[in-house]
C-alpha cells in the first residue's frame, strides 16, 4: 500500500457515513476487511449490533514475542447544526486539505495505522512477537465497543497499547477520567394558570443547578500531566407546555477527573447536597443516575515503551516532544481494566482543535508521518 492508496482509503473511510448514533460502523469494516485479506492479514469481525461491527486483524511474526496492539475507533461525531463550506461525507480536498468528518478524530489514524500494518506486511519487516489491529464501535458515546472487546478478554495479551486519537502526532500518556452523571427532578403536574396545583420539577432543579454551582467542589491532588477536574452541565429537559406545570426535568453534568480522585466519594458529594437542599425544600425528590463511568488512565513517562515511541517520533518528525496528557478520554479507559498493567499511549495525525468542528480536516503531511511513526515503532517494539 503506497502513500497515495492510503489517502484514498482515507477518503474512502470519510465517505462512509458513521455517524453516533446509530453509528453504521459495520459499513466501515467491510471497507477495511478486504484489504486486510487481500494481504493475508488475519481479520476478525466481531458483531455489537446490528449495523455495529468491530474488526481485528492480526500480524503474527515469524517468531513468539510481545503483543503490540494499534487501536481507534470507526464512529465519528454529528455534523452539527452549523453550515459546512464543504461536504461533511465527500472527502474533498482543498490546499493540501482533506476535509470530512472525522477527518481528524479519527479516521486519519485509523487509515494510517491500517497502511503502516500493510506496509510491514508487504516489505517483510521481521517481527518477533504479535501486532493487533483494533477498530471499535461507539467510543464517541462511552466506549461501548472497548467494553465489549475487553468483556470478551480481546485484550487479555495486550503489552502496549497505541491509540490513534488526534494528537497532531504528539505523544499522549494520560488521560482524564469521565463521571457522567444524570439528576431527574420529580414533582406534580398541573394547569400553568394555578401553578400551587402543582409541582414545579422545573424550579426544583433549578435550586439544585444553583446549589450545585455555588455549593459543589472537587477534592484532588494536582497532577503533573493533566489540568484540574472541571464539571459541565450539559443536557437539560423538562416541560412539555407552556400552560403544564412540568412534573420531571433532567440533567446531565459532564465530570472530569483526576487518578487521585474517587468516584464513588464524588457521587457521595453530590448526594450529600441535594440532602442539604432537602432542608429547604421537603418535597424535592431528586433521582442520581450515572450513565458513564471511566477512569483516568496515565502510564509513567519513564516507562520504557514510552521513551521508545519518544524517540521515534523525534525521528520522524525531526523535533524534541513532551509526553503530556488531555482532558478527553479515550478507549484506553477499558483497555486499562485488563488486570494487567501495561503501557497505553495516544499518538495521531489528527488537530485536536478541528475534531467536532465544522470543516474538520487533515492535512497529508502529518498523515503520512503518522504512517511511518507506527510502522517504525511496531518494528522497534516486536523487534
Amino acid at each position: 500500500m503506497t502513500n497515495e492508496q492510503a489517502i484514498e482509503l482515507l477518503k474512502n473511510l470519510l465517505k462512509t457515513n458513521t455517524t453516533n448514533p446509530p453509528g453504521n460502523e459495520a459499513e466501515a469494516a467491510a471497507l477495511i476487511k478486504p484489504l486486510f485479506d487481500s494481504t493475508g492479514i488475519e481479520t476478525k469481525i466481531v458483531p455489537y449490533s446490528t449495523r455495529r461491527h468491530q474488526l481485528i486483524a492480526t500480524l503474527h511474526g515469524a517468531e513468539p514475542g510481545k503483543v503490540l496492539a494499534f487501536t481507534g475507533h470507526m464512529d465519528v461525531v454529528p455534523v452539527g447544526e452549523l453550515p459546512w463550506d464543504h461536504d461533511p461525507f465527500g472527502a474533498e480536498e482543498a490546499g493540501g486539505k482533506i476535509y470530512g468528518r472525522g477527518a481528524s478524530d479519527m479516521k486519519s489514524g485509523l487509515a494510517a495505522m491500517i497502511a503502516a500494518m500493510i506496509q510491514l506486511k508487504e516489505e517483510k519487516v521481521p517481527l518477533k512477537g504479535t501486532l493487533k489491529f483494533i477498530a471499535t464501535v461507539g467510543e464517541e458515546t462511552s466506549s461501548i465497543g472497548a467494553e465489549q472487546l475487553v468483556g470478551s478478554g480481546y485484550a487479555n495479551d495486550f503489552d502496549a497499547v497505541v491509540i490513534g486519537e488526534p494528537t497532531g502526532n504528539e505523544l499522549s500518556i494520560a488521560e482524564k477520567g469521565a463521571l457522567w452523571v444524570r439528576l431527574t427532578t420529580y414533582g406534580k403536574t398541573g394547569h400553568g394558570s394555578t401553578p400551587d396545583c402543582g409541582i414545579n420539577a422545573n424550579e426544583h432543579m433549578i435550586a439544585l443547578l444553583s446549589r450545585f454551582q455555588s455549593d459543589f467542589s472537587f477534592v484532588y491532588e494536582a497532577d503533573d500531566l493533566l489540568s484540574e477536574p472541571t464539571s459541565s452541565i450539559d443536557v437539560l429537559r423538562g416541560g412539555s407546555g407552556t400552560n403544564v406545570i412540568p412534573d420531571k426535568c433532567t440533567v446531565e453534568i459532564d465530570m472530569r477527573t483526576l487518578p487521585s480522585q474517587n468516584h464513588e466519594e464524588i457521587l457521595a458529594s453530590v448526594q450529600s447536597l441535594i440532602d442539604g437542599l432537602k432542608q429547604d425544600i421537603p418535597e424535592l425528590r431528586v433521582k442520581v443516575e450515572v450513565i458513564n463511568d471511566m477512569l483516568p488512565v496515565k502510564t509513567p513517562k519513564d516507562d520504557p515503551f514510552v521513551q521508545q515511541l519518544v524517540r521515534v517520533i523525534e525521528d520522524v518528525r525531526k523535533k524534541k516532544i513532551e509526553p503530556y496528557g488531555f482532558s478527553g478520554y479515550t478507549d484506553g479507559a477499558f483497555f486499562a481494566q485488563t488486570g494487567r498493567i501495561f503501557p497505553i499511549t495516544v499518538v495521531g495525525p489528527g488537530s485536536p482543535q478541528v475534531a467536532h468542528q465544522p470543516n474538520e480536516y487533515i492535512e497529508r503531511a502529518p498523515f503520512f508521518d503518522s504512517i511511518q511513526i507506527y510502522k517504525r515503532i511496531a518494528a522497534e517494539f516486536l523487534s
